[in-house]
């Protein structure tokens, strides 16, 4: 359980780095030319979906699931979809959260943390299913792979940057 809590809280550490990197413009201190250049680059496009979903089909495609197998696999997208879900509607609150007053946001913070620690052991128990299911040969194709999708679900609605996972062409 502590171990499961201490990889979820840098889960959650990563998340609010990257979302406080997004509100900050990335840069501390920069100056209007800054803001001027901010203002003119093009936008990221949001690849957290797309990538999970082509983590999830090739992991499918390499497994050669069987009938027997599926249901496990189906519950387990499922779970990887919910958590994405929910960080896309989350990222969509920033403004709102923004105006709340600081109990409210602490508060909130809380729900969200919660909410994404259940979401996170859901995934774990649709894995864990999965895995048991699963012969040795795609147990040895599975085993890399499983906690990657958690992290592309986690990081859903991000730009890409750099240290995401996934071909370097879907990070740019």
């Amino acid at each position: 359980m502590r171990k499961g809590f201490v990889v979820f809280s840098a889960l959650m550490l990563a998340i609010a780095a990257v979302d406080v990197s997004a509100q900050m413009g990335g840069r501390r201190g920069s100056t209007r030319g800054g803001e001027e250049r901010a203002a003119k680059a093009p936008e990221k496009p949001q690849i957290g979906v797309d990538q999970l979903a082509l983590i999830l089909a090739q992991l499918q495609e390499d497994l050669k699931l069987t009938a027997d197998q599926r249901a496990a696999w189906d519950a387990y997208t499922r779970s990887l979809e919910a958590l994405a879900s929910d960080v896309l509607r989350e990222r969509g609150r920033t403004k709102e959260v923004m105006q709340m007053k600081v109990l409210q946001r602490l508060d909130h913070a809380v729900d969200v943390a919660r909410d994404r620690l259940t979401a996170v052991e859901d995934i774990a128990a649709a894995a864990k299913r999965l895995y048991a299911g699963l012969t040795p040969e795609q147990q040895s194709i599975a085993d890399p792979r499983l906690a990657t999708a958690i992290a592309a679900a986690a990081d859903s609605g991000s730009a890409g940057g750099p240290g995401r996972p996934g071909p370097p062409e879907a990070r740019r």
